[in-house]
């Protein structure tokens, strides 16, 4: 009795209060009273209500491995995530499970994202916070984690009742022992804030990046949570019809794009068009969104093409803006931040997306003004004449310490700002003729310049001009 009356670990009290209570002797007699009122106290501390006794009792009888396990499964992983229910959410989230990125995860549930799911993603959040990555991961996590709320989850808790009476108790035991761990996250958040003005500016950063995910075109987010459904279900018919959608979300991408700064791309072996292309593209949500939505369509709809797969390769990789925790991520990539030790690196949580494909093993097959293009189905030929190629080239430069992309090797690649451009004419060969996807080939002509990248035009110039007309596909002004 002293035990129970003093006793911290919720686990423990549960059932010593059920055996109490349940198979009381006629020595403890004299303890009812106050065994009542250590009932009413975890009551409160647990939003348990009397309700919630019985399946405390029926779970104070389970054999040891099933009262105390905290892991759980999904029941249908096979079902689109925006049909997870709160339980489904906490079991897929909770301690990483599965090598899942569970930022991105939580915010492909977007207003969805239930208080159990938001719960899992805190708790693997605070698992980082004696990593290297930890200042990141709790910048990101630090509004979702001001948010938990103990009697919404036990409301959530109650009203799933397809799970067993041993998950639901280990999300309610989960929800204790976490939202108890506020405090010393508080002050461990802080601790980092104080260390370094970098990491200050992170958490500075995260909650802008918050604030600004409002902002962004539900349209695109639609598509995007519709595509994920598609990949997380597996279904045909969820992805069938897809890419009409995602072509126009990735045609109002790029003429977001200002043409200034696309006809500053000088495409280079190793680093064509296409390669510098994609990174101002989903530099912005709505580009990412567009870009993300294209490249997952293609797999899913087996129409993957070069464009597709470079969009891939920048994506594996880059935490983009699928919501407002990895867009928190992105603007703090990209901030330029150092810390104060020189020899001291910003680490950041890795990602792990699995249902995104590419690679940048793409190279520029065709270059030179074109004589004819001939459709041919879903292809178009397209035929070179020998000429010269007036061209800007960039003979003096530096790299600035903001990200721009990084390699499928994890290699970061930052941006390069030009200092001096020489205008120069080179005599191009022609090109053999190319076939590449017609729908790439819309708005070409005789005389124009473009490059073209394995089966893509990736880039097309009016005659005597280094300004793009067209770019992968899209008619830009």
């Amino acid at each position: 009795m002293k035990s129970l009356f003093s006793e911290t670990d919720p686990s423990n009290a549960l059932r010593n209060l059920v055996a109490a209570s349940c198979y009381p002797d006629p020595d403890i007699a004299s303890y009812a009273k106050q065994i009542e009122m250590t009932r009413v106290a975890w009551s409160k501390k647990l939003a348990l209500s009397d309700a919630d006794w019985v399946e405390v009792n029926e779970w104070a009888h389970l054999p040891n491995h099933l009262r105390n396990g905290d892991d759980f499964f999904v029941k249908d992983r096979q079902a689109p995530w925006s049909t997870y229910s709160p339980m489904d959410q906490f079991g897929l989230l909770n301690k990483d499970m599965g090598g899942i990125d569970v930022a991105y995860i939580t915010d492909a549930f977007g207003a969805k994202l239930s208080m159990l799911g938001r719960l899992a993603y805190v708790r693997t959040c605070m698992a980082r916070g004696n990593q290297d990555d930890g200042p990141v991961a709790f910048a990101m996590c630090a509004t979702d984690a001001t948010g938990l709320d103990m009697t919404k989850i036990a409301a959530e808790i109650a009203a799933d009742k397809k799970y067993e009476v041993y998950d639901r108790m280990a999300a309610r035991l989960v929800a204790y022992e976490t939202i108890g761990k506020l405090p010393q996250f508080r002050t461990d958040a802080q601790a980092f804030r104080t260390k370094d003005p970098a990491y200050d500016k992170m958490f500075e950063l995260a909650e802008q990046a918050r604030k600004q995910w409002a902002t962004v075109d539900a349209k695109n987010v639609a598509l995007a949570s519709d595509l994920d459904d598609a990949q997380s279900s597996g279904s045909r018919k969820a992805s069938q019809g897809c890419m009409p959608r995602v072509e126009a979300a990735w045609k109002a991408a790029v003429e977001a794009v200002p043409v200034k700064k696309m006809a500053e791309i000088h495409g280079v072996p190793g680093n064509t068009f296409l390669q510098q292309l994609v990174p101002l593209v989903i530099a912005q949500p709505s580009g990412y969104l567009a870009a993300l939505s294209l490249n997952v369509c293609a797999k899913l709809e087996n129409k993957t093409d070069a464009l597709t797969r470079v969009i891939g390769a920048a994506l594996e990789r880059w935490p983009g803006f699928r919501g407002p925790r990895t867009g928190a991520q992105t603007a703090i990539l990209t901030a330029g931040l150092q810390l104060d030790q020189r020899d001291a690196e910003i680490a950041f949580p890795a990602l792990s997306r699995g249902w995104i494909e590419g690679d940048n093993n793409v190279e520029t097959t065709g270059l030179g003004a074109i004589t004819s293009v001939k459709v041919e189905g879903e292809k178009a030929i397209v035929t070179f004449a020998k000429q010269k190629v007036r061209q800007t080239r960039c003979v003096k430069g530096h790299s600035t310490n903001r990200v721009q992309r990084i390699m499928d090797n994890g290699q970061f690649v930052y941006e390069y700002q030009c200092d001096k451009y020489v205008d120069e004419t080179i005599e191009v060969p022609p090109s053999p003729p190319l076939k590449v996807f017609a729908k790439y080939a819309t708005g070409l002509s005789a005389g124009m310049t473009v490059a073209i990248t394995d089966d893509v035009v990736a880039v097309a110039y009016p005659k005597n001009s280094t300004t793009p007309s067209l770019v992968a596909g899209v008619a830009v002004k």
